[in-house]
């Protein structure tokens, strides 16, 4: 070894050993975004996407960075950066970039569930689906990834996302009861179609006269009669214990006997 290069190498060793961790206010350009009092700008989404965690509102106190891909089923055990316990104590979500999170009042991503594509200062403004509590201090396990934007020219249209699901995961119109439960959860909890249409199939009524209503029409479509009792049975396993669709149910009975010999 060039004996000259060794107060060098030394040098470099102990600049990395003792350089501070990235400020997670700052972007990887070095620059600080903050609006005009000092604070984090929740506006900001340029740089790489990632999601913050704090333990304060408005951006404030310890926290915790997630990236895009990330999960974590239970933050019980779980720390902030500086040690302080994680679970039910996140009071405000910093966004960046194209980074959208999916949080869970419970462990194991059960429980009520939010949809967070934009920085929120006050988890305690943003009431729960049973609106009788708060997000603040509720948070038990979340799931990051990156978010699929809609373009500016398709708005959320969360009546027609309603009844939409209504029909088809139920059969049957949106009550106005749910229809207006389910408008708030997709315009104030960011529910997407799919979560409506999840939550749906978990309900009393899909899983006992719904998912027969849904058999009981594909049978007349394709078939032109009601289904027997055997048919029933079996598709009816197949829904609500593989999680069917109706149009996999549709294409299963295509590929029945009955279907295929139909005229001949």
């Amino acid at each position: 070894m060039n004996l000259r290069l060794l107060p060098c190498l030394l040098a470099l060793a102990s600049a990395s050993l003792f350089a501070q961790p990235a400020d997670p206010r700052r972007h990887d350009d070095g620059r600080d975004r903050r609006d005009d009092r000092g604070r984090h700008d929740p506006r900001d989404r340029r740089g790489p996407a990632r999601i913050i965690l704090y333990e304060h509102a408005d951006f404030r106190g310890d926290h915790f960075v997630l990236l895009p891909g990330d999960e974590i089923g239970n933050f019980d055990g779980g720390t902030f950066a500086n040690g302080r316990r994680l679970n039910d104590r996140v009071s405000s979500i910093l966004i960046e970039g194209d980074a959208e999170l999916f949080v869970y009042a419970d462990s194991r991503y059960r429980g009520h569930v939010m949809r967070v594509t934009e920085s929120i200062r006050d988890l305690a403004a943003r009431a729960t689906a049973d609106s009788r509590t708060s997000w603040n201090d509720r948070i038990s396990s979340v799931r990051a990834s990156r978010e699929s934007r809609r373009g500016p020219d398709r708005p959320v249209d969360a009546d027609a996302i309603v009844r939409r699901a209504y029909e088809d995961v139920l059969g049957r119109p949106a009550d106005p009861e749910g229809l207006r439960h389910f408008r708030s959860l997709v315009i104030d909890q960011g529910w997407t179609e799919r979560m409506v249409r999840d939550h749906l199939r978990g309900s009393a009524e899909y899983r006992g006269a719904g998912v027969e209503k849904i058999i009981a029409r594909a049978y007349q479509d394709l078939l032109g009669r009601d289904p027997d009792p055997a048919g029933l049975a079996a598709y009816k396993r197949q829904m609500l214990e593989r999680n069917w669709s109706e149009q996999e149910l549709r294409d299963a009975i295509r590929q029945s006997p009955e279907y295929r010999n139909r005229g001949r």
